[in-house]
């Protein structure tokens, strides 16, 4: 996380040094603001001089940070963040803190934004009171959406899950269903495997293909991002051709566009000027590989000896599409095991001699065409967990 703290008195800057100086050392990116009058000669280099009024450092540090920290009275945060408050969904994570730290304080998107969980860290690491006050955390249930961001699912819709917390925490039922193994299982408060009025669902497909008749009006679904979009097409393809050609695809194939995670091509469509728009566009990255690494990807491909003799390789999207999914399984099998490893206090290095991240993927949609161009998706064979920090 991006945290920038601020403090308003010397207690309170001696405070914010101990918060942020703890943070540090968890792995974040920290910035703390002081009076000039409060610095020292040998302050950290993540310690500055405050020169903005609390209103200007809030405008900048608002869309800035992914969290602000106030070392001083409830009041003036409060009155600091509210000109730029906008959506729970986007706003930062913001916590009060008193000069004494005696409590810790959750103001802001306790759950999406991550400031309950950022509130216990800090209570634990000063030994401080944590004082938070969303229902569910109150009532000991599960906040979906908390529950989805932390294991990097994407929220269908933000106006359900707004209903579905409420009936959460009003005691209504709400079932649960996954497409995926869940480590830890069905999250607490909800009601596994069985179909309610309101329910949640983590999928990747558009509509359902479980065996109980799902409303889509009342399911939530949650998406996990396992896929690898692999793009093969011809010099100067428009945007709008390669749009047509994913948007198509993958709706006759009932997969979610939000399950893609990133975009693969070959280097030699690296400077493509379609297929980088389309990316930005999705907000997705874009990588490519060298015609050696394609020819590595073992398997059946639809081959194109036209392909093969301007690119060197037979099929560009399915064996982008693998190649980029066995990555990113590694990854997540290293994120994996570094988070075991925290768990349980072992400080030992992660082990891949046995793990072939090419086993973990499958290719759920095949060598496709649509007006030249040739899409293929493969999926990470993944669990959902919680994200390594």
């Amino acid at each position: 996380m991006k945290i920038a703290g601020i403090s308003f008195t010397r207690a309170g800057s001696e405070q914010l040094r101990k918060i942020l100086g703890g943070l540090q050392d968890d792995g974040e990116v920290c910035r703390g603001y002081i009076s000039k009058r409060f610095l020292t000669e040998a302050e950290d280099a993540w310690i500055q001089e405050r020169t903005d009024s609390v209103g200007d450092w809030t405008l900048k540090h608002f869309e800035q940070a992914d969290a602000l920290i106030y070392v001083g009275a409830v009041g003036i945060a409060v009155r600091a963040i509210a000109p730029y408050l906008k959506d729970k969904m986007t706003d930062p994570a913001v916590l009060a803190v008193d000069e004494q730290g005696h409590f810790v304080i959750s103001l802001l998107s306790g759950h999406v934004g991550g400031a309950n969980r950022l509130t216990e860290r800090i209570a634990d690491m000063i030994g401080a009171q944590s004082v938070v006050t969303t229902a569910s955390d109150v009532q000991g249930k599960t906040a979906i959406d908390e529950w989805a961001k932390e294991r990097n699912l994407v929220i269908s819709d933000r106006e359900l899950a707004k209903k579905i917390a409420g009936a959460i925490v009003d005691g209504e039922k709400v079932g649960f269903f996954s497409d995926f193994p869940v480590e830890g299982g069905c999250p607490n408060g909800y009601e596994n495997q069985i179909e309610c009025e309101q329910n949640v669902w983590v999928t990747d497909r558009l509509i359902p293909t479980c065996a109980l008749p799902l409303s889509l009006i009342s399911t939530l679904r949650l998406i996990p991002q396992f896929a690898t979009l692999g793009i093969g097409c011809r010099k100067g393809t428009p945007l709008e051709a390669i749009r047509t050609a994913v948007i198509e695809t993958l709706e006759k194939e009932n997969l979610d566009l939000r399950s893609v995670r990133q975009i693969a091509s070959i280097d030699l469509k690296r400077e493509e000027a379609g297929l980088i728009a389309f990316a930005r566009e999705q907000n997705l990255p874009f990588v490519t590989y060298s015609s050696d690494e394609l020819l590595r990807i073992e398997g059946d491909f639809t081959e194109s000896a036209f392909v093969r003799q301007v690119t060197g390789v037979g099929n560009v999207c399915e064996r982008s599409a693998i190649l980029g999914a066995s990555q990113f399984a590694e990854m997540a099998e290293s994120q994996k095991k570094i988070r075991e490893n925290q768990e349980s206090s072992k400080d030992k290095e992660c082990n891949h001699d046995n793990y072939d991240a090419q086993k973990k993927v499958e290719l759920v949609i095949h060598k496709t065409a649509c007006n030249g161009v040739t899409v293929a998706v493969a999926r990470a064979d993944l669990s959902i967990l919680p994200v390594c920090k």
